[in-house]
């Protein structure tokens, strides 16, 4: 039986030459470039406020520090941390120590008037911290509030059962927030890629409007997908978020860069598959593909938003005190992504193994495939190097480790991901001779048959004109056209 052929409009893809194709990877590497040096010329992104309290009593379970923000604050700083870094007295013949303490805090912000006014919240069940000290203390995240709507804040801060764990001669208390002039590049960066995206999404739409949404491949129909997306995930919601005081615009802001990523995993495993496979039923092809990427997507939803909600009832909650629930979405998200690495894998190998000979087949693959491992080693090399061996530990929401450590990185992976779907929205648009009269089959053998030597760019017609796509494929079809 005779393989269903799928019909296509005709793509940039197959009408460059070896020469184009390298400059359009060229292209790319350069505006990834410029968005690494504009970030490396951007801000610092955290800014510190230190204030270290000494302990000149036995008693230290017992002692009170009252800790006031430096700095006159804003809705662009963002967020607000407070971090406590205990100093240990050297002890003779002990290199370590390790204990729990329970932080107590009583947060208040100041008015115009300067006078204290309380923050009423309800504190958690337990606020354990685990201290570890060898050579020094580890840090401590006491609080974390996700928006500032004060121009100061006070904390009073016990420390229960410091005493019980060794002596210490003094607590660095830190207030660490985002820069104002960091936040201001993020909101102009995040509106000047908004704006680029809806102006590429408006002109690859008018690319395809000629064309019935049937002809499209496969490609074009997922740009047309993925590129709303970008939108999205650039959020035209954005500066809400310093605006309103609440945790919608920030939960908002995670589900939509949830949405895109997810979306994208998605597409990866679609194109692999779909090339050899043009009859695609909901149940068979997409059900299997959506489950395993929709869990992925759930359960990161469900961390970001479990968090936010958590540090709106209770700015001193940390995930770390709820052990049980995210180890339990930890393991959950790394069983996910295993099984996703592994069926992307084996969809990538059976690809190369039956196209790698078949004219425009295997140009449609290698593209995707390198472009694909491009996007992906950069990714893992920036987060390689900002978070090192420790890229597997306890590291969520509201750490600190987890959100930008300069405005290369925010630039890195914005623009990263930006340029990428820019790119393949250019690679993937009609070429300038696809044809609407008739629908362009997208099959190596009714294509290379009506080409000419000249234009068969990409691999020998003679060699793949007549080589089958799997196990009898076509081969009816030849046995037909030789009688």
């Amino acid at each position: 039986m005779a393989r269903e052929i799928e019909a296509a409009v005709q793509m940039k893809l197959y009408t460059m030459t070896k020469r184009k194709l390298a400059g359009v990877f060229i292209i790319f590497f350069l505006c990834f470039s410029l968005s690494v040096v504009v970030g490396l010329l951007g801000p610092q992104v955290v800014y510190t406020d230190a204030h270290e309290e000494e302990l000149m009593t036995n008693v230290y379970g017992a002692k009170m520090f009252s800790i006031t923000t430096g700095m006159e604050l804003n809705s662009l700083n963002q967020q607000l941390w407070l971090l406590a870094t205990p100093s240990a007295r050297p002890v003779e013949n002990d290199t370590s120590m390790e204990g729990e303490v329970t932080p107590t805090l009583h947060l208040f912000y100041l008015d115009d008037e300067g006078v204290e006014r309380p923050i009423m919240y309800k504190p958690g069940p337990d606020h354990k911290r685990v201290i570890s000290c060898s050579e020094q203390c580890n840090t401590l995240l006491l609080f974390h509030l996700g928006y500032i709507d004060k121009l100061s804040y006070k904390v009073t801060v016990q420390l229960e059962g410091l005493d019980r764990i060794g002596l210490f001669d003094s607590v660095l208390f830190e207030f660490k927030t985002y820069k104002s002039a960091f936040t201001q590049l993020e909101i102009w960066f995040r509106a000047f890629f908004l704006a680029l995206t809806f102006v590429v999404t408006i002109v690859y739409t008018r690319s395809l409007r000629i064309y019935h949404w049937k002809d499209w491949s496969i490609e074009q129909k997922w740009m047309m997908w993925l590129l709303p997306l970008l939108l999205l995930y650039n959020n035209p919601l954005f500066a809400l978020a310093f605006l309103l005081s609440s945790a919608v615009p920030p939960v908002v802001d995670g589900i939509f860069q949830a949405f895109f990523l997810s979306s994208l995993l998605l597409f990866w495993l679609c194109i692999y598959h779909s090339i050899r496979q043009p009859k695609r039923t909901f149940c068979k092809f997409y059900l299997p593909k959506l489950m395993l990427v929709g869990l992925i997507w759930l359960s990161a939803i469900v961390l970001a938003t479990w968090q936010a909600i958590n540090e709106r009832t209770d700015p001193g909650y940390n995930y770390k005190v709820d052990t049980v629930n995210f180890t339990g979405f930890k393991v959950l998200l790394l069983i996910l992504a295993s099984l996703y690495t592994l069926y992307l894998l084996y969809l990538l190998i059976r690809d190369f193994i039956e196209l790698r000979n078949v004219a425009y087949f295997d140009l449609r693959l290698k593209f995707t495939a390198v472009f694909m491992m491009i996007v992906f080693s950069i990714s893992l090399a920036i987060l390689v190097l900002r978070f090192g061996t420790g890229i597997l530990d306890e590291n969520f929401v509201s750490d600190i480790s987890t959100h930008y450590g300069s405005s290369a990185e925010f630039l890195t992976f914005y623009g990263l991901l930006n340029f990428y779907i820019y790119t393949m929205a250019f690679v993937y648009s009609p070429s300038k001779n696809a044809m609407n009269e008739s629908r362009l089959h997208d099959n190596p053998v009714i294509t290379m048959l009506t080409d000419s030597d000249e234009d068969v760019m990409y691999g020998s017609a003679d060699e793949t004109a007549y080589r089958p796509l799997s196990r009898n494929t076509f081969m009816n079809k030849f046995d037909a056209d030789s009688d």
